[in-house]
């Protein structure tokens, strides 16, 4: 509940054709405004990257894979040419065959895809023209109501004085109301009929559970609306203080609650939402943030300052899971169709092992003397994946031992059950491994052959619930006969629907978003 914020659209852009003197200094111009723009979006990333899951992201990731499209370089540049024209015009009337293109095919998420490549053309020609973006000023906690509003406009604002967004147009696969629900901000979006009628200041309501928009509301509903709210901030205070203490079910059951975390500030936050411990540490920061190979040594301060900010708990820290996915500037990496599927994660590490692996693997060993580290290892897919990895790791504690840096035990290592064909056949890694987590989230887009990152077929996951509920369950009974932990720390580990089913089968741990520990750990309270 706030005022109305009226976002006007800076739509005094004018781009009109123009004869030049020199194509070649045109083309240098516009290569340059792609650098620029490329710059400003990996700002963004930066900025909002303790905000945002591994995910949500790659928004700015797939932002950069567009401007660096050598189709859209080609086109751009070769329509210069042929006209002989200003650069600006030539993004403008490239960028708009695309999204014509785009918007034709009809399809919600490819719709969503041509409004990003309006936003980077917007951008590209508001640097070419030597102009800045419209920004949004606000002064006082506000409720910002929008034709249209960029993922650029919304990270490049104080999200603390955003109490909710309205859009008129847009649907849910767009960046901005993924981006939204990630900074937990309230969005409608696609409101275009109600929104003529809002004035700037209008005392508004959003409420998301209805998707209702209430436009200068009575006494009666600010009243409602009120107790509404101080209600839920109340519940979550107590949910919040309790969330401290380890949580039983009322019939006794244990279970741990652990929180999923990749920087500094994802470690204040799992101590401060009561996290048991750090169930997925996940490590891409560590090489993502370095403009050089991490050595040994950096690896080994960073992890330091993060750990110790949560420092008496377990933490399960997962070696480097990444690809062609996310691109490393001192990486050359092969450009893969499907990177999923491909050279990611220990596959590279041993590909580039002296660069990549050694150096944090030596580092997690050395930190292994001041916290209780398990190492969890991602996309083992086959027995001789799981036996060169361990031996790895044992051959580097051997030789950390006879240089003179004593390591005084080998801490555990776990796998990473995300594969089919690990979760199918259990009993050689169960025999071998000393722990196992669930990622749900890689296992069910192998299950169903449905990539994660493409909206268009994210109907698929949630059909692969039943069968991922079944193997692990099957899995955990066998690792239970042997002695071994199994916990979950995909997103079906913080799904309440999931919570009851993981509790029968004896799940050992859940490991989720902080935020989400509180609320989880009251589901598991009232449980009988």
């Amino acid at each position: 509940m706030g005022p109305a914020f009226l976002l006007n659209e800076n739509s005094s852009l004018r781009i009109v054709k123009s004869k030049i003197s020199s194509v070649k200094s045109e083309i240098n111009q516009f290569k340059k405004a792609l650098s620029i723009a490329q710059d400003k979006t990996l700002d963004l990333k930066q900025k909002m990257i303790n905000f945002l899951s591994k995910e949500e992201i790659k928004i700015y990731d797939a932002h950069v894979e567009i401007l660096k499209d050598p189709e859209l370089e080609g086109k751009t540049i070769d329509f210069i040419k042929s006209n002989s024209c200003n650069a600006d015009y030539a993004v403008h009337e490239v960028t708009a065959e695309y999204t014509e293109i785009l918007n034709e095919i009809g399809d919600p998420y490819i719709s969503a895809r041509a409004d990003d490549i309006v936003m980077l053309s917007r951008m590209l020609i508001l640097i070419l023209q030597k102009k800045v973006e419209n920004k949004i000023n606000l002064n006082t906690p506000s409720i910002i109501v929008a034709d249209s509003i960029t993922t650029n406009q919304l990270s490049s604002i104080d999200t603390n004085l955003v109490l909710g967004i309205i859009t008129s147009h847009g649907g849910p696969t767009d960046h901005v109301a993924i981006l939204s629900k990630a900074l937990g901000i309230p969005s409608l979006v696609g409101l275009a009929k109600s929104i003529s009628k809002i004035k700037a200041g209008s005392l508004l309501i959003i409420d998301c559970a209805k998707a209702q928009l209430i436009l200068n509301p009575s006494l009666f509903y600010i009243k409602k609306y009120d107790l509404l709210m101080l209600k839920e901030k109340h519940e979550s205070s107590i949910q919040l203080k309790k969330s401290q203490n380890n949580v039983t079910t009322k019939s006794g059951t244990s279970i741990e609650i652990n929180a999923n975390i990749g920087s500094l500030n994802d470690a204040k936050k799992a101590k401060s939402f009561g996290a048991d411990g750090i169930g997925l540490f996940r490590t891409e920061l560590c090489f993502l943030d370095s403009e050089k190979f991490p050595d040994e040594n950096m690896h080994y301060s960073i992890y330091e300052s993060i750990l110790k900010e949560f420092p008496k708990v377990k933490h399960t820290i997962r070696l480097l899971d990444f690809g062609s996915d996310k691109p490393l500037s001192y990486l050359n990496n092969i450009k893969e169709e499907n990177p999923a599927l491909g050279s990611r994660a220990l596959r590279l590490g041993f590909k580039h092992y002296d660069n990549l692996l050694k150096p944090q693997i030596r580092a997690l060993l050395r930190l292994s003397n001041l916290f209780n580290i398990h190492i969890l290892c991602p996309m083992i897919a086959s027995e001789e994946d799981w036996i060169q990895i361990k031996e790895t790791i044992i051959l580097e504690f051997n030789q950390l031992n006879n240089e003179g840096v004593r390591i005084d035990y080998l801490p555990r290592i776990g796998i990473m059950v995300e594969i089919p064909n690990v979760a199918f056949r259990p009993e050689f890694y169960i025999k071998n491994a000393d722990f196992f987590s669930f990622g749900t989230n890689d296992l069910a887009q192998f299950l169903m052959a449905a990539d994660r990152t493409n909206e268009s077929v994210s109907n698929y996951l949630s059909q692969s619930k039943e069968s991922i509920l079944i193997l692990i369950k099957n899995f955990t009974e066998l690792a239970h006969k042997e002695g071994k932990e199994v916990g979950v720390c995909g997103e079906l580990a913080s799904d309440d629907k999931c919570l009851s089913y993981f509790l029968d089968i004896n799940i050992n741990s859940l490991s989720m978003p902080p935020s989400l520990i509180p609320k989880i750990k009251n589901e598991i309270r009232n449980t009988i």
